[in-house]
């Protein structure tokens, strides 16, 4: 976007107004677990739980001068709301609220590890028997539909599309469940890096997130759409888009032992873990600081190939 037209931008564009809809806190506690008990999969939802790292708040004002100066003001004040965010109001927030209750269900239902691997026509199929759940209906699914083949350049999220189809699906015998993460990385290069890592690193380094299906991915994004009141540009900052999570190809997660919730924010970069990752040269950042992708600073994330 050129100056001119971000300055008309600015101008004609003030923030959307958010439905008044209660919106449900979705921070659930995750224990620290010890290194004998097994983690049930739930963890990766700890990168729509963690909180945002301190911010300065930025006025009306500082956010036109930051935007003008600079574009990757977004992806490094990733918590702020920006004059051009797209919010989902009214029916549409009413949809994600909706959906979020039928995946988590569907979660509950056939466990986190193998709601890793979902496919979309597995969701549906399992929402009608899932505890709690009730058939996704044709309004939810023309949403859903939309959602996925919506250009997220739109949203402000500039990262490449890696899943072209809403019903692709990541067949089992492609991936290796690791053990003591109900995690999956896929077969190959993935795998043979976490081997490695885990080789140099030991038992302070853990897999905080594997490969992760086209429902998973809808999951924690519509999740962080609710903790965003609707603004899905913000949610976009934090959370790929479906389809557009390199998760869906062979990148993953991972994090210090102990460090909680801190492993999804910038603070991994501070531990004695994430300096080893660097100098044994495992960390080649898919979302750098101050990138121009309109993604936060992501120093857990392995980029794989």
């Amino acid at each position: 976007m050129n100056r001119r037209n971000l300055i008309r931008l600015l101008a004609l564009t003030s923030v959307a107004s958010v439905c008044g809809c209660a919106v449900h806190s979705i921070r659930r506690f995750i224990p620290l677990l010890n290194h004998e008990e097994e983690l049930d999969g739930s963890q990766d939802i700890g990168e729509v739980q963690a909180p945002a790292s301190p911010q300065a708040q930025m006025s009306p004002e500082e956010v036109t001068e930051a935007l003008l100066k600079d574009m990757r003001a977004k992806s490094a004040y990733f918590a702020q709301d920006f004059p051009d965010d797209i919010y989902f109001t009214d029916r549409k927030f009413e949809l994600v609220q909706s959906l979020v209750h039928k995946f988590r269900a569907v979660q509950r239902h056939v466990g986190h590890g193998n709601f890793n691997l979902l496919g979309m026509d597995e969701f549906f199929r399992l929402a009608k028997y899932a505890a709690g759940s009730s058939e996704v209906t044709s309004e939810e699914k023309n949403f859903l539909e939309e959602i996925f083949y919506f250009d997220a350049k739109n949203y402000g999220f500039q990262g490449e599309k890696v899943l072209q189809n809403m019903t692709d699906i990541i067949p089992k015998s492609s991936v290796v469940k690791v053990p003591y993460t109900g995690h999956y990385l896929r077969k190959g290069p993935s795998l043979e890096t976490y081997n490695n890592i885990k080789k140099e690193l030991g038992d302070s380094i853990i897999l905080t997130s594997g490969v992760r299906g086209i429902a998973k991915q809808y999951h924690l994004f519509f999740e962080k759409g609710l903790e965003t009141k609707g603004n899905m540009s913000k949610a976009s900052r934090s959370l790929a888009p479906p389809g557009y999570s390199f998760h869906g190809l062979g990148d993953f997660d991972v994090g210090k032992r102990g460090f909680g919730l801190n492993n999804f924010t910038d603070q991994f970069a501070t531990t004695e873990e994430y300096k080893k990752l660097v100098s044994l040269g495992y960390i080649e950042i898919r979302y750098p600081e101050n990138n121009l992708l309109g993604v936060r600073f992501e120093p857990w994330h392995i980029k794989v190939g």
